[in-house]
């Protein structure tokens, strides 16, 4: 299946097909996975609590390819760690922090999915490990997950609009461990409010958190 065509799945139903791994996107393949991801991107920062950071493609690009991959790894479970190893090694191409975690988000949101589906499959394999490495790299994007400790947070939250996604989503998801972060604690206070007694299931946190200066 096409990349772009893997990519409308997604965004639209999650129900996913993939084939073999192969190799390198063709110019056409990759301009159609750029305009589908442009689209979503669109359809995203319309939601996003004030103005998104600038959309960067080959973050986003990168993201895009990675997850299939390891769709793709996850279903054709006959490659050795060696050749995960290799075909996910790809670092993110480097841009300003915000844009690059809005960017990666588009489809890296979906990563928690994957990484149930390829835990049922085998809990200790290569795969589920380096699933586990980009959940702690992109912390937007992991929300909700156990056994993360979530990386780069001070440099997400320097964004005020991707410091409150990430805050609502904590709260959305009840993954209130990550409010431990100290950078947190302004979104948390501005969050809350004098409201503090309709979130009794937050005590534990918000009463250390709100009352230091």
């Amino acid at each position: 299946m096409p990349l772009d065509r893997f990519l409308r799945d997604l965004f639209e139903h999650g129900r996913l097909k993939v084939a073999a791994p192969r190799g390198r996107l063709s110019t056409e393949e990759q301009a159609a996975a750029e305009q589908v991801l442009m689209e979503q991107e669109a359809l995203c920062r319309g939601e996003f609590p004030g103005i998104a950071p600038p959309l960067d493609l080959p973050a986003a690009m990168w993201a895009a390819e990675m997850f299939h991959r390891a769709c793709q790894l996850m279903v054709y479970r006959d490659l050795d760690e060696e050749a995960i190893a290799e075909l996910l090694a790809a670092p993110c191409p480097t841009c300003s922090p915000a844009s690059q975690h809005w960017s990666v988000d588009l489809v890296f949101r979906f990563l928690p999915d994957l990484i149930r589906h390829a835990t049922r499959a085998a809990e200790g394999d290569p795969l589920v490990e380096r699933l586990r490495g980009w959940a702690a790299e992109w912390p937007l994007s992991s929300v909700g997950m156990h056994k993360v400790l979530p990386r780069r947070v001070p440099e997400l939250v320097a964004d005020r609009g991707l410091g409150q996604l990430y805050l609502d989503r904590i709260l959305a998801k009840k993954d209130f461990s990550r409010l431990a972060e100290p950078t947190l604690r302004e979104p948390l206070r501005a969050a809350i409010g004098g409201h503090q007694q309709l979130w009794p299931e937050l005590e534990d946190y918000l009463q250390p958190l709100l009352t230091l200066s």
